[in-house]
């Protein structure tokens, strides 16, 4: 009995100092943090050949009010030869709308990275009632593999 009020106490001071979770710490706002959770980077590749590299935010998981008739991505990425097309899908089909943003614009925040070699796109799908959410860039050749995201309810 003795040891258990000894693990006890032990127990409530040491939780006492706890933080919730790795994001208390840094000094971000909460759709900074939704966006670090909804955020997919890498290299736009075929096999060990590099032409890019993307970072790709599901906007409608970091902004909850968001149109729910659209899933929106913010999409920054940088390719070697600008002659190739970018193609982005997701879930096979095309964009409904794809916008050219400048490079500080209402969703640069998100990343924390500014550079000036990087292009930022807004791209709207149409919604379709999929479980999840399946985007595919490619340049080229070259791709980034499927990125698979949550669907958000």
């Amino acid at each position: 009995m003795k040891y258990f009020f000894i693990a006890l106490i032990i127990t409530v001071l040491t939780s006492g100092c706890a933080t919730r979770n790795a994001f208390s710490k840094l000094k971000i706002s909460p759709e900074q943090e939704r966006a670090i959770e909804n955020t997919k980077s890498g290299k736009i590749q075929k096999d060990l050949l590099v032409e890019g590299v993307y970072s790709a935010i599901n906007l409608n998981a970091v902004y909850p009010d968001m149109s729910k008739e659209k899933v929106n991505f913010y999409i920054s990425i940088y390719i070697k030869d600008k002659q190739d097309e970018l193609h982005v899908t997701l879930n096979g089909e095309e964009p409904t709308s794809i916008h050219s943003l400048e490079k500080d614009n209402r969703f640069s925040h998100l990343q924390g990275v500014e550079n000036d070699w990087i292009d930022n796109y807004l791209l709207s799908f149409d919604n379709n009632e999929t479980a999840g959410l399946q985007l595919l860039i490619e340049s080229g050749q070259f791709s980034s593999g499927l990125l698979n995201f949550p669907k958000e309810k």
